[in-house]
């Protein structure tokens, strides 16, 4: 088999969340972060026909990127990537020792949803870094919803904020850890649910993350 263009830039991403990755028989695809903070999953036309378990994405990576134009050959306990008279043998790890899904998510009702683009969402993240801080908020006072990066233990420390220009009736603050939003680079909606969970879906393909919202956050 090949792996589309898409899948591995998928799989890029997907090494930034857990390093840690099995992919089951079929053309779906999961990841879950250390902290079980971030579940991602993926469906693309790609169809695997074994298990894959890797230890190491991110290496498994640098060794398919070394080919000009690879195929992956899949057994029950390794891979080759091959191309021409050159080839990888890759060994599965334990499936035991690794970090991954167990079960999928079931998003409760949605108590509010935004539209966030890819632009806005890297914005947020270079401010982030620009101000030293690590909190990012979507809040609603009531009449518009903004989205904005923050010291939420420092009321006194610098913020940035965006309108979204959203109206809403709403009071809510919802809080992440901006170190959780390691997205794909896309426009996403966002529902969000007072459970403390949600759920960002991707425009233009089938990716869904989703992202454990801080115990502080308030819902009115």
């Amino acid at each position: 088999m090949k792996l589309s263009k898409d899948t591995v830039e998928i799989l890029k991403n997907f090494a930034q969340i857990n390093n840690n990755l099995v992919i089951k028989t079929g053309k779906k695809i999961s990841t879950l972060s250390p902290s079980k903070a971030i579940m991602a999953e993926y469906e693309g036309d790609d169809e695997f026909d074994e298990d894959v378990a890797l230890f190491n994405l991110t290496e498994f990576l640098g060794a398919f990127s070394s080919f000009s134009d690879p195929e992956l050959d899949l057994d029950t306990k390794s891979l080759t990537i091959k191309q021409g008279k050159q080839q990888v043998k890759y060994v599965y790890a334990n499936e035991d020792v690794l970090i991954t899904p167990k079960k999928a998510i079931v998003m409760p009702t949605a108590d509010v949803t935004v539209k966030l683009t890819n632009e806005t969402i890297v914005k947020m993240q270079k401010m982030a870094s620009v101000l030293s801080v690590e909190d990012i908020a979507i809040v609603g006072d009531g009449k518009t919803v903004s989205i904005k990066v923050l010291d939420k233990k420092n009321p006194t420390a610098n913020s940035f904020d965006i309108d979204l220009e959203v109206a809403t009736k709403k009071n809510f603050t919802i809080y992440f850890k901006i170190d959780n939003l390691r997205l794909f680079s896309a426009d996403y909606s966002v529902e969000l649910s007072s459970k403390r969970i949600s759920k960002w879906s991707a425009d233009g393909i089938k990716l869904t993350v989703f992202i454990a919202v801080e115990a502080d956050s308030t819902f009115a």
